[in-house]
């Protein structure tokens, strides 16, 4: 049964799986960025600034929540039974596609939560609004980006590529309509989406000013 856009429930499972594993996976591993803000109020930031290791990987080593693993266990039992239901007639290149969008998706949440990361370095204000698009992220790229008006689809597939790394590689996989088999490259989209997001981190690095603290 149709109800998205030409999306199956099913289908629309999957998709959410999907989005659940790539916002999960960087919560998890990456909490470290998310908890910037507060290393900069604190003065923490400044600490870690005059040691040898990369303040990055710094970042990104002082935390972890395991005991969100519950969230990614539901996130794998949302695509596996997706992938039970829907029809896909499998080749090896859609395997490699389905790889490429899990990758794709995992990638491309980090670097969203790397923005959030960079944009603590000019205020720790407003991050409500990074919220928004991590969060939003995940909720919006659940459903097809084909339901929402042009524009909006167009924002969250050519410049923050939602669409790129689940919806057109998905709809090939899924042949919906006539997607050509090019498309299963679109998630390699989001390693030139992080690459500008990391030299927005690198110039905001660059800018950040010590708290004195």
């Amino acid at each position: 049964m149709d109800l998205y856009g030409g999306w199956s429930i099913d289908e629309i499972i999957l998709t959410t799986g999907i989005a659940v594993l790539g916002h999960t996976c960087t919560e998890i591993f990456l909490v470290g960025l998310n908890h910037l803000h507060q290393k900069v109020k604190s003065g923490i930031l400044d600490k870690m600034m005059v040691r040898p290791q990369s303040i990055l990987f710094q970042v990104i080593c002082s935390d972890f929540q395991p005991h969100k693993i519950g969230r990614l266990a539901e996130a794998i039992i949302l695509i596996a039974y997706g992938l039970s239901k829907v029809q896909i007639t499998w080749t090896v290149y859609k395997v490699l596609v389905f790889i490429l969008i899990l990758v794709g998706v995992n990638v491309l949440f980090g670097a969203l939560l790397l923005l959030k990361a960079a944009f603590s370095f000019w205020t720790i204000e407003g991050m409500e609004l990074m919220n928004i698009l991590q969060e939003g992220g995940r909720d919006l790229s659940s459903y097809p980006v084909s339901i929402y008006k042009k524009w909006f689809a167009d924002v969250f597939t050519y410049i923050i590529p939602f669409g790129m790394v689940s919806y057109f590689p998905l709809s090939y996989i899924l042949e919906k309509g006539d997607f050509p088999f090019w498309y299963g490259f679109a998630p390699l989209a989001s390693i030139p989406f992080l690459g500008v997001i990391l030299l927005i981190w690198k110039c905001g690095l660059k800018t950040y000013k010590s708290t004195g603290s």
